[in-house]
């Protein structure tokens, strides 16, 4: 399964913002990113390696984390995956997925929406040798991807030490994935962990419900040799994940989109729960690019102003609780992330969601999920 990509012309003319994949601009990058998702958002190639791409300022290409994949079952029945073909069982961990870039002349660690919070922190804890891998595979042409867990990062699952633990390496221009024999083989070479091995699936059935009942992990990922990969998560581990019975309230449901957790909801509910939620997160994030958009456009147009004057006039032209966002897009901070932020802050309480109805303009009735 390969795909070149070396520019950012080569994926620009076919995205549709409307289907849920942005290109963001940042200070000596920019990211191609799936932000929400509908039924036909991943129909392509192209589109499920809208998954975090990062470009340089003159487009080209600098690191490719994971394509899209999606969980076993979901697209078609477990006995029906291609399991004659050569593949290996993965542990799936349970932290934040790091990959290293260059940006403006120095190594970097990115998530998938870019330079992140988390993604410095897990820059400062790695170690030499994990350094040493990310430089020696970049100049190579490949991107490393490693799974940050750690005590102060818990999704659901508890990590006792903090570690960057490789998962796969990619080729950056053709997305082609580095047989997991070679990645152990690297990994070792460098002394860096990599995520641990069941070797291939016998019994498709049993492999179904013995990785459904694991208790105090999150799963595993099915690696097949062409690229093709599916995930399968143990239900305790979904049960417990962003605590599901929050749907009877909008502010969950809220915060789940303003962090990008609905796609770890979305496996466990009812095709019509599914498709609600769905329909709420395209609402929301469909208002954070109109005004994104709209942001963006009217600091072009005023940057020009005395500080003064333009604090003046976005009195008048932006609404009162998006006019900080307008300050610090003026500062050159992408106003994504500051309306991202307003949304988080509001899901505190359905009161505060409420607040924020006017300028996002979501609707929602509550979901009941089916026993």
């Amino acid at each position: 399964m390969e795909l070149v990509i070396e520019h950012l012309d080569d994926v620009l003319p076919h995205i549709q913002p409307d289907m849920g994949i942005i290109h963001s601009v940042h200070q000596d990058y920019s990211v191609v990113n799936y932000v929400f998702s509908v039924d036909d958002t991943f129909n392509t190639p192209l589109a499920r390696e809208c998954r975090g791409l990062k470009f340089a300022p003159d487009g080209t290409l600098i690191a490719r984390s994971f394509h899209k994949f999606f969980n076993l079952g979901e697209k078609r029945p477990p006995k029906e995956e291609p399991w004659d073909a050569a593949h290996v069982v993965l542990d799936k961990l349970d932290g934040s997925m790091i990959h290293p870039a260059m940006v403006a002349g120095d190594m970097v660690f990115m998530t998938r929406m870019g330079l992140s919070a988390q993604s410095k922190k897990a820059w400062d804890m790695a170690t030499p040798e994990v350094r040493a891998l990310s430089r020696n595979m970049l100049d190579a042409g490949y991107t490393p991807i490693f799974e940050f867990t750690s005590p102060d990062n818990r999704i659901v699952v508890a990590y006792e030490v903090p570690e960057l633990t490789l998962l796969a390496i990619r080729k950056t221009r053709t997305g082609a994935y580095m047989p997991q024999a070679e990645v152990e083989r690297i990994g070792q070479q460098h002394s860096v962990a990599v995520a641990g091995s069941l070797g291939a699936v016998e019994d498709v059935a049993n492999f179904w419900t013995d990785a459904r009942s694991l208790e105090g992990v999150e799963g595993y990922v099915v690696a097949f040799e062409d690229g093709h990969r599916v995930k399968i998560k143990a239900d305790a581990y979904v049960l417990r994940h962003k605590a599901l019975a929050g749907l009877e309230y909008e502010k969950n449901l809220l915060a789940w989109v303003a962090t990008d957790a609905v796609d770890d909801v979305l496996p466990l509910l009812t095709p019509g729960a599914a498709e609600t939620v769905r329909d709420y997160q395209a609402q929301v994030m469909n208002a954070v690019s109109r005004w994104e958009a709209e942001i963006d456009g009217y600091v072009a147009e005023n940057a020009h102003l005395p500080r003064k004057d333009f604090a003046a006039k976005t009195k008048e032209a932006i609404p009162e609780r998006l006019q900080p966002v307008a300050f610090q897009a003026l500062d050159g901070k992408p106003p994504r992330k500051a309306l991202l932020n307003i949304l988080e802050r509001a899901s505190g309480s359905d009161t505060k969601v409420a607040s924020i109805r006017p300028l996002f303009g979501m609707n929602w009735t509550p979901v009941k999920i089916d026993d």
